[in-house]
């Protein structure tokens, strides 16, 4: 999807039709667009999906409001006045035209609830254009909107994507936007038709075939509601933790709490970090036994060897002065080597036998050899068995004290601020108490959520071989048992890929996401996709792992650095499924219009992240106002600028001045005083 131009008409600040183009290359991919506070940043960066799909983002204020102020007063009674906005683009190899537009009767001062209808063209070989019967599902097809949050957004606002609480989204539209979404559409469909077939194998299939097709429907729908709890459960601890973070957050701010929350949070850290090496510790101890336990008991079986051995010496069995299968030979032949006749129970005979009864079998000799090699590092082994259990034992008793000091310390700083007289302080923290006892009851029913899905999907694969091996002497219960066991082959193997593809997804999102994120900050700082989609942040000290606070500058970081990942693994996978000859130069591009990127920045990162972006979006809208967009953000960005462009503010406030910006050595207006509060659309040539 390329960006070709836009057309505002009417459409809140924007007095009458106001255009931008938009068009842009590979060596400039950047259109910056500089405009006050209030001047329509947002309402520009929102005229793009309310285009698409029709709605305004949560942070958009009076959304009935659609029409321009001044055009609205200025209208009659019983007039219309039309409010529109119109994109123009391209997408894998066809150009579209989207326009959506409605028609206003004023009745009154309060704008009435607009009904837009939307309306997509597309352009022919010939240069004819054509309508799309199904224009939204058209849009939802070019770009779904749930993942329309990745490429238009608020910079300010895009940390969210951070949250705990929004991870399960994030996972579900990433999916979507990796083409994984059909894969899980099938698994939730598949069990519909299976039931369809299971269906006749109750009716047809016998009683015996019946009642255990009875039960894999019991089990099968006891699976999917323990799923969805599962499911349900996952949202609510992603939603619990956030308030615990966000009651966290409010002690470190109250003047009161504050130190001890500080003090707390640094014990906490110390706690957790404690109970991890303990866990390690006593996971190396299991270890120790459980692979080197058998030398604790091999001293006297040592010892017992060494005995046998030394009697076979004395007998002069070890080492063989001769060969007993050589012995034998001899004797067998009747003749001695020196060729003297061995006749049975002769002198000579006898005086070789004796020499059998000394000469030691290879095969006992062979096995001293090499256990004799190893009797000396069996008795060293087992004295380092001894020495690293002595030291895990007494890593483990110091680990115990740790853990046992430092959960005293927490507990005496939590009745600090459970029994303090000031009345917020002790609110927050019995909130605090009441989402830890909630937190830890969820984590407890996640558990046993998960234990019983195990039994459940164990029984389902039992009672689905019992029913294999049934007697059905039914055709139609036959046929449909065959199909039933084919769906579920089919279920199987979906659930494998999904999993294969999705942990490779994951894999090269988090690789792209840390060369991204690397290439912005300064900090020893890691980020990370989790298996379960969740953006996290972590640094190593002294070798040890440790998540980081984030500040809003690092989360708004890790976002965008997110989000450049994001756009990038998309386009190569578009490009990859893509790969014959008439596959569009843009397949999988999206662009990214963004407003308000640098706010929660230092000097530092805005340069940073501007270099970052220019270099990795195919297309990029960029809105920033003055203190935002000059300087270093300018700076990096105006190589890449294709279109530069102002929204000039009129504003009626009186005593309002003018303000002007200088931009590439000329002087343009930014704000100026007028009769009524409108924007206009201007490009810098």
């Amino acid at each position: 999807m390329k960006l070709h131009s836009i057309v505002l008409h009417n459409f809140r600040q924007f007095k009458g039709s106001q255009r931008l183009d938009l068009q842009s290359d590979t060596l400039k991919p950047v259109t910056l667009l500089f405009g006050a506070n209030g001047a329509g940043k947002t309402t520009f960066l929102n005229a793009f999906t309310w285009a698409l799909y029709g709605t305004l983002s949560e942070d958009v204020e009076q959304q009935g409001r659609l029409v321009t102020d001044s055009v609205w007063r200025a209208t009659p009674t019983g007039g219309l006045v039309e409010v529109s906005v119109e994109l123009n683009f391209d997408h894998e190899g066809q150009n579209y035209r989207i326009q959506r537009r409605a028609s206003i009767r004023k009745e009154g001062d309060h704008q009435a609830t607009a009904n837009p209808e939307v309306q997509v063209w597309v352009t022919k070989l010939d240069g004819s254009s054509e309508v799309v019967d199904a224009p939204q599902e058209k849009v939802f097809s070019i770009l779904p909107k749930s993942i329309s949050r990745f490429f238009f957004f608020n910079g300010e606002r895009i940390e969210k994507l951070v949250e705990k609480s929004a991870y399960a989204e994030v996972q579900q539209d990433i999916k979507v936007l990796l083409d994984l979404e059909q894969v899980e559409r099938a698994l939730v469909h598949l069990p519909k038709v299976d039931k369809k077939l299971s269906a006749n194998i109750t009716k047809f299939g016998g009683s015996k075939a019946s009642a255990i097709q009875a039960a894999i429907d019991k089990f099968r729908e006891e699976e999917a509601s323990l799923r969805e709890e599962h499911k349900l459960l996952q949202g609510d601890l992603a939603i619990l933790n956030e308030e615990r973070e966000n009651v966290r957050q409010l002690l470190l701010q109250h003047e009161a709490a504050a130190p001890i929350q500080q003090q707390r949070d640094e014990v906490t850290k110390q706690l957790a970090q404690a109970r991890t090496d303990l866990a390690t510790a006593r996971k190396e101890h299991a270890n120790l036994i459980a692979t080197r336990g058998f030398l604790a008991f091999t001293a006297e079986l040592g010892a017992e060897t060494s005995r046998i051995a030394e009697k076979l010496y004395r007998r002069g069995a070890l080492p063989a002065p001769l060969k007993r299968e050589f012995v034998d030979q001899l004797l067998d032949e009747g003749e001695c080597i020196c060729g003297t006749p061995l006749d049975a129970q002769s002198a000579h005979w006898n005086r070789v036998n004796d020499w059998r009864q000394r000469a030691g079998l290879q095969a006992v000799e062979t096995v001293w050899q090499k256990l004799s090699g190893q009797i000396e590092p069996i008795a060293a082994a087992r004295t380092d068995l001894r020495d690293s259990l002595s030291q895990t034992m007494k890593r483990i008793g110091d680990l115990q004290e740790t853990v046992a000091r430092l959960e005293a310390t927490k507990s005496e700083l939590d009745g600090k601020l459970s029994d303090n007289r000031l009345e917020g302080v002790q609110a927050l923290e019995s909130k605090r108490i009441d989402l830890d006892d909630r937190y830890d009851a969820k984590q407890r029913r996640v558990g046993s959520v998960v234990d019983n899905l195990k039994l459940v999907t164990k029984a389902v694969e039992q009672k689905v071989k019992e029913r294999s091996n049934a007697e059905v002497t039914d055709i139609l219960a036959a046929k449909a048992r065959a199909r039933s066991e084919m769906v579920e082959s089919v279920c199987r193997a979906l659930k494998e890929i999904l999993e294969i593809r999705s942990e490779r997804m994951r894999q090269r999102l988090d690789a792209e996401l840390k060369s991204v994120y690397k290439s912005i900050t300064y900090k020893n700082y890691i980020p990370a996709v989790s298996e379960s989609f969740q953006l996290t942040l972590h640094t190593f000290v002294d070798g040890v792992e440790l998540p980081v606070g984030k500040s809003t500058g690092e989360n708004q970081i890790l976002s965008l650095s997110f989000v450049a990942a994001v756009s990038k693994l998309a386009r190569e996978l578009r490009r990859e499924r893509h790969t014959d000859d008439d596959a569009a130069a843009d397949a999988g591009t999206y662009p990214i219009v963004m407003d308000a990127a640098f706010g929660s920045l230092d000097e530092n990162y805005q340069e940073a992240v501007s270099r970052a972006l220019a270099r990795m979006a195919p297309q990029l809208v960029v809105l920033v106002s003055k203190s935002q967009g000059l300087g270093k953000v300018a700076n990096e960005l105006t190589p890449y600028v294709s279109h530069l462009g102002i929204i000039e503010a009129h504003s009626s406030l009186p005593g309002a001045g003018s303000e002007d910006i200088q931009l590439r050595g000329h002087t343009y207006p930014y704000i100026r005083h007028s009769d009524s509060d409108y924007a206009l659309l201007k490009e810098v040539t």
